[in-house]
């Protein structure tokens, strides 16, 4: 997969997923390694994820770490995307979908040292999900027909600082202001396939921010290679 941004100063890189058979607490499991070219992994937020080998679910993931100047973001369900596939969504159709960011990192330890620390930011979103009518998408890779397609744009349910900063009598008086500084309107679309084993051949997120305007990140299938069976 190739990741560009229209933000000013970023750089694309390349997300690439090896996947093989393996285990994960002591049962079988499908096993994606995951290799970054033209960023880090902190880009992808794991270095390794964990799938069920007859139904694809993630069953868990190996969390990068960050490094001195990076900041992580994981997602619980780690395969929210994927889960869109099988949530039932009919055509013309509507669902929510719960999801939990977790932010780490040198941006959160040193935005919240002024308040005492910080250890982590966790996001919980509602996800609202319409699903339009399948259709072809095509990636620099190959056309996938008859894919699903989804829109998505979500919802701040809860906001919280883990660590010191957490307990601190100023963070009363910060939170509206951080909490929006993570729900600028935010509109992705994304196509799934059970044509490739991470079912996710494309993504397009475009998010609004103040005096900047539209922002357009796209996620796009480069190569596939499909081992014998």
């Amino acid at each position: 997969m190739r990741y560009t941004s229209t933000s000013a100063g970023s750089t694309p890189y390349s997300v690439r997923w090896d996947f093989a058979s393996g285990s994960y607490k002591g049962s079988a499991a499908t096993v994606g390694t995951v290799t970054v070219t033209g960023g880090s992994v902190t880009s992808v937020g794991y270095t390794a994820i964990y799938l069920d080998p007859v139904t694809g679910a993630a069953l868990g993931q190996d969390d990068a770490a960050a490094g001195a100047s990076d900041t992580v973001t994981t997602y619980e369900p780690a395969d929210w995307q994927q889960r869109l596939t099988n949530a039932g969504i009919q055509g013309g159709s509507s669902g929510k979908i719960a999801v939990t960011a977790t932010v780490k990192g040198k941006s959160v330890s040193d935005g919240f040292a002024p308040l005492g620390g910080a250890t982590a930011i966790v996001i919980k979103y509602e996800f609202v999900v319409n699903r339009d009518a399948n259709e072809t998408v095509t990636t620099a890779a190959k056309s996938f027909s008859n894919a699903c397609k989804f829109r998505v744009n979500f919802q701040v349910k809860d906001f919280q600082v883990q660590g010191p900063a957490g307990s601190s009598p100023l963070l009363s008086a910060l939170l509206p202001t951080l909490q929006a500084s993570f729900t600028y309107p935010t509109d992705v679309s994304l196509w799934t396939t059970n044509g490739m084993p991470w079912q996710v051949p494309k993504t397009i997120t475009v998010m609004t921010l103040p005096s900047v305007g539209a922002i357009t990140s796209t996620g796009e299938l480069t190569a596939l290679t499909m081992a014998p069976r």
